[in-house]
């Protein structure tokens, strides 16, 4: 187990976990929940194999060079089921009444819910493929798995505040927009020639999320005015070290497995990326318009 790989993974986590935390400026419940949540995220992950056994077809299905082929094996062979396994999460949370008694709620478990699962996975990933990944799994593809469990999540609370329905709706609803999502991104990424779409399908699904967040924090039970914008102020101001820790814990890890012309290498070619990556969440997610009562559009700029 490459150590390196293992502290990058919980890194990146944290980094997020704390940034959420942080944007849950009303009613912050104790830090134990939130270990809770990320603790089962990890370890639902591995229903991942007991889930291969029971349906043995998946491990059949081929991956193929065309985007159709990588779309339908990413949608049949992965999403579907990382999308159950990673929403358990907030499904369990939902019983703790202490722990989710408020609308930003349903988005922050299901988003760490979905961090527990990415590290695991980022962990993995570090070791096959060395740490010079970081940045893409930490930005792209970190948002991506939190993102579409907060689909369900925020499905699920647009129901209690507005919809009303039986919730074996919005939540069937949810969780088959997350899959077809999640399969769309896959299959964009893992081809040179539409990589650089996945990741700005990845810019536009951050804009979504930041509404959603931004919907949940105007319609919280605990609402109120006392210096809601400086605690998001503060928790951009975290986000900002907290990526600088991960660039430069990268370039570091790299310098001592590879050498420091590698580590100097990963620097340059990752500093625009980092940058630009760092201003689109501040802006997006970290950038709400609170606003008791206010629905803004997911969609566009109204509201």
């Amino acid at each position: 187990m490459n150590i390196y790989a293992v502290v990058a993974s919980f890194l990146v986590a944290f980094v997020y976990i704390i940034f959420i935390r942080l944007l849950d400026v009303f009613e912050r419940e104790p830090l134990k929940y939130t270990l809770l949540c990320f603790f089962l995220g990890m370890i639902f992950l591995y229903l991942l194999w007991p889930l291969h056994l029971i349906f043995p077809f998946v491990d059949e299905i081929q991956n193929g060079n065309s985007f159709g082929e990588r779309f339908y094996f990413h949608l049949t062979a992965v999403a579907w089921l990382e999308e159950i396994v990673k929403i358990i999460p907030l499904l369990i949370m939902l019983r703790f009444k202490k722990a989710v008694n408020e609308s930003f709620d349903y988005l922050k478990y299901a988003s760490i819910g979905a961090l527990g699962f990415a590290t695991i996975e980022n962990i993995q990933y570090f070791n096959n493929h060395g740490i010079h990944i970081i940045e893409g799994r930490a930005f792209y593809t970190a948002i991506l798995h939190m993102f579409t469990s907060s689909i369900i999540g925020y499905l699920l609370f647009l129901n209690k505040s507005k919809l009303k329905l039986p919730a074996i709706l919005p939540f069937l609803f949810g969780y088959i927009l997350a899959v077809l999502l999640h399969g769309l991104f896959n299959a964009l990424v893992s081809g040179a020639i539409t990589y650089y779409l996945g990741a700005f399908m990845v810019m536009l699904l951050l804009v979504i999320w930041g509404r959603m967040f931004n919907n949940a924090l105007n319609h919280s039970e605990f609402f109120h005015h006392r210096g809601s914008q400086k605690e998001i102020f503060k928790a951009c101001a975290f986000l900002v070290i907290g990526w600088a820790s991960i660039f430069f814990f990268a370039a570091f890890a790299i310098s001592q497995k590879e050498g420091i012309t590698d580590a100097w290498i990963f620097m340059r070619e990752g500093l625009v990326f980092g940058v630009s990556s760092l201003l689109a969440i501040i802006f997006t997610v970290g950038n709400p318009k609170i606003n008791q009562g206010t629905w803004r559009s997911l969609f566009t700029r109204k509201g």
